[in-house]
Parts: structure tokens; sequence; C-alpha cells
């Protein structure tokens, strides 16, 4: 296994230590922030040393964008938990996620790789900002709430603009005609 790999499992692995350690702390510490941000940073890291050496796999391609749900998700998830953010915003990140791996599902069955687009990358960026800002929102308490809830809705503005760009550029994937 590369190393590109090896930090994807690993972020893999700190999402349920970044869960654990939010419900110890909250927004009261600023470790779970600290736990998300160098946990995020590894998708980041993995895709530079996977690209910048050639250790582009097929787990890596599947993985990665897997193990980077599971991270945003679970995010979201302690945030609405801890009633920090609505479930509506939740909802619609988990449908357009579970339409775009459908998708990708449907893809491979027909042998048809769906890459990752930028869109998609600066959606899971977003996310991933929001959700360390939210984690922040104890230690940030000078930022006005109104802050917060603009990366938020940008997150789910830009989720919805990935997912319609997914489909749009792989409509014929669906093959409508013989359903």
């Amino acid at each position: 296994m590369n190393l590109a790999n090896k930090l994807t499992l690993i972020r893999l692995f700190m999402v349920p230590v970044f869960v654990i350690v939010f419900n110890i702390y909250g927004v009261d510490s600023v470790i779970p922030a600290v736990i998300f941000a160098l946990t995020a940073a590894t998708d980041f890291l993995d895709g530079h040393i996977a690209r910048s050496r050639n250790l582009i796999t097929t787990f890596g391609k599947f993985m990665d964008p897997l193990v980077d749900k599971v991270l945003t998700q679970a995010g979201f998830i302690v945030l609405v938990g801890a009633g920090l953010i609505p479930a509506w915003p939740m909802i619609v990140i988990i449908f357009r996620e579970l339409l775009i791996d459908g998708l990708r599902m449907l893809a491979a069955s027909r042998d048809i790789t769906i890459a990752a687009s930028i869109y998609g990358k600066v959606k899971t960026t977003s996310q991933m900002i929001t959700i360390i800002l939210y984690l922040l929102s104890g230690q940030l308490t000078f930022v006005p709430a109104y802050v917060y809830s603009i990366f938020l809705y940008l997150s789910v503005i830009l989720t919805i603009i990935s997912g319609l760009d997914y489909l749009i550029k792989n409509i014929e994937v669906l093959d409508l005609d013989n359903i």
C-alpha cells in the first residue's frame, strides 16, 4: 500500500477519534477543530502525493472521495447533534452524496470511471472550512453568527452545483432511453 493510500486510511480511522473528542469537548475547546483540520489536511496531502509521485490507484480513486464524505458528514452530523446547525443542510448534502455515489456505481458497472471534478473538490473544501469554522465557534465569539451562516449556505450551494455538474456531464450513464 502506497503512502497516499495510507493517508486516506489514516483519515478514515481519525473520523471516530474526531467524533469522540467532539463529544467530550464540543466547541468549548479547539481540540476537535484541530483534529478535524489536520484530518482534512490529509485529503490535500494524499492527493498531492498520489499525483506528484504517480501513485494513483483504483483503491485511491474509490476510497479517497468516500473517506472525504465520511469525514465531512461526520462533521456536519455532530454539528447538527450539538444544535449548531439545522438538519436541512445535512439532508441536502447527504442526498447529493448518495445520488452521485449511485451514479458512480452505475457508471462503474458499465466500466466507466467518473473522475472527480473541480466543482467536487471546491465543494469538499468549502464543507471542510465550514465545519472547522463551526467547530471554532466557541472560541471565535467575536465572529457574528451570520458569517457562519454564509459559509454554511455557500457549502450547500456548492454541493448542489457540484451534484448538477456530475449529473449533466454524465447523463448518458443513466441511459434514460432504456428505463
